[in-house]
């Protein structure tokens, strides 16, 4: 019984966010999707263009528009001293599938370079965890990302 409430609410369809919420919501994923860019200590254009590519995807951005929010998204990860803001608008604002389909483009931008650096997978591992993604949906959205067929 208990299951079935929770796939209720897990089931349910994102919500229409405000525009102020929204901003919130973009700018908190493109600080995340920087962070995934810069933790192997290697500038790399793939990863950028990967990120972008992943926001223009998740929120239906134009490419230019990713490109601007990456930006915007890496001003705004200087200034984090936690990940505790941009994690507590994702949770909020996004139901677990989203959540799912954002930790598979974490998981992409990291592999892009074509190696897994060990930062890397810390720091995406780490995400999931703190947006409450359990850890098999974690690790199929990795196989997804690197391309391996799901069980």
């Amino acid at each position: 019984m208990l299951r079935a409430l929770k796939n209720l609410f897990d089931d349910q369809p994102p919500r229409a966010l405000p525009g102020h919420e929204r901003r919130h919501l973009l700018l908190a994923v493109a600080s995340l999707f920087h962070e995934v860019t810069r933790v192997d200590f290697a500038d790399s254009e793939a990863e950028r263009a990967a990120a972008e590519r992943a926001l223009a995807d998740l929120f239906g951005l134009s490419l230019p528009d990713a490109s601007v929010l990456l930006g915007e998204g890496r001003e705004r990860a200087r200034q984090l001293t936690s990940y505790f803001a941009p994690v507590s608008v994702v949770k909020r604002d996004l139901p677990l599938p989203e959540r799912v389909r954002l930790i598979e483009h974490m998981w992409r931008i990291a592999h892009v370079d074509g190696r897994l650096d060990s930062h890397e997978d810390h720091y995406v591992r780490k995400i999931a965890h703190l947006l409450y993604v359990p850890n098999t949906q974690s690790m199929l959205a990795r196989n997804r990302a690197r391309g391996m067929p799901g069980p």
